[in-house]
């Protein structure tokens, strides 16, 4: 597999960290500040990490553009063009610039700016359908209509448009999302995402856990309810070409995560991002503090560095292409057997159970049916078991 590796070692997407938002939700666990009045000297150190990376890397081939939060768009109009602006300047030309948001801090005014500003497709955090739902999801906005909106920002917007929700928890229908869903495709959405409620650390729905305010089966009892919500969103149309992403079709899948789950090395700044570059993944220290003083002083702003081993690399790169739809060549696996001495892995068995799909497995890939992906963790985990005996 060693070509193949070679060939995802190339920068193809930026993202940026904008941890600046009007509340922090109960089960977010990104660094956040709710105060904009921070937001000038956080866009200067974000600027010089920018340019140490050009200057480090190269990114002539950077096709996508990832701005994400906290909530962009909560920034003052100034503030923002300024952070747009900055970071497009002396990059290529982009493929697709994408720019977080949610609904409570979009006016016309900053749509028509974020169109100005070159931004293709805008990714709205709406999370629940129902006022409960958002409550319990710790959100104080009331719901909104995820139909009417999307008519709003058409009207300024003519980019891609993406909805995220979350499915778990108390107050969540699926039958409500469903109809909300099913109103959203007849309407045009290009993108949703649906995430199954998960319990993470430095969160406040971790402390309501902990003090016994919400159930000890929340997160399980959530994955089951979101395995077979996927599935009525393919049986409604859309296209799941991610575990937990659909599009209208091919065409409208989001480009940067798109190419990240294809395992290209991707870049990223701000207090918090993440990147992978040839290999070495860091991961920057979340204090905004922090984070602006090792920039001004010069020093590394990452606070956690590994480098991956060639196994632990090429597992990665099998893992995330096997949440895609596509899944990945039979290939990959026969050179992975090559480079550890052993003869070519059979895995018509985990066919015949129902985990592959059998004409894709026959035709020379390997592509999770709907059971599978429910068990990816599982599966691949015994797929490379094989391949290392």
């Amino acid at each position: 597999m060693d070509d193949d590796l070679s060939a995802f070692q190339k920068i193809r997407t930026l993202y940026v960290q904008v941890p600046f938002c009007p509340e922090r939700c109960d089960y977010c666990s990104l660094p956040v500040s709710l105060k904009t009045e921070r937001a000038p000297a956080y866009l200067r150190a974000l600027f010089r990490e920018k340019k140490r990376l050009m200057e480090r890397e190269d990114l002539s081939g950077l096709e996508t553009l990832y701005v994400g939060g906290g909530t962009p768009t909560f920034l003052p109009p100034a503030l923002l063009e300024d952070l747009l602006e900055g970071l497009q300047k002396d990059l290529p030309t982009l493929k697709e610039m994408t720019v977080e948001s949610r609904p409570d801090t979009v006016t016309p005014d900053i749509l028509h700016l974020l169109r100005s500003c070159g931004v293709t497709r805008l990714s709205f955090g709406m999370e629940s359908v129902r006022s409960e739902h958002m409550r319990f999801l710790g959100r104080t906005i009331n719901v909104v209509e995820s139909v009417r909106f999307l008519k709003f920002v058409r009207n300024c917007f003519p980019g891609s448009v993406s909805m995220d929700f979350i499915a778990g928890g108390e107050g969540f229908s699926k039958d409500a999302f469903l109809q909300e869903a099913h109103a959203l495709f007849s309407e045009g959405l290009e993108h949703l995402s649906l995430y199954p409620l998960t319990v993470e650390e430095r969160t406040s729905l971790k402390g309501r856990l902990i003090r016994g305010e919400i159930s000890s089966g929340t997160e399980e009892a959530a994955g089951v309810l979101w395995e077979g919500v996927v599935r009525e969103l393919s049986l409604m149309g859309w296209f799941r070409y991610e575990v937990a992403n659909f599009s209208r079709s091919p065409d409208t899948v989001c480009r940067h995560n798109h190419l990240v789950w294809q395992g290209y090395d991707y870049a990223g700044i701000g207090a918090g991002a993440h990147q992978r570059i040839r290999s070495v993944r860091t991961i920057n220290v979340r204090s905004l503090v922090s984070y602006e003083n090792r920039l001004s002083l010069s020093g590394p702003p990452f606070e956690k560095r590994e480098v991956l081993d060639q196994n632990e690399r090429t597992l990665e790169i099998l893992y995330t292409n096997a949440r895609l739809s596509n899944g990945f060549p039979l290939s990959w696996l026969f050179c992975q057997d090559r480079t550890n001495g052993g003869g070519e892995t059979d895995l018509s068995d985990l066919v015949e159970e129902g985990y592959l799909d059998s004409g894709a497995y026959s035709s020379g890939r390997v592509i999770f049916t709907e059971k599978g992906r429910d068990l990816l963790d599982g599966v691949m985990g015994e797929i490379w078991s094989r391949l290392r005996s």
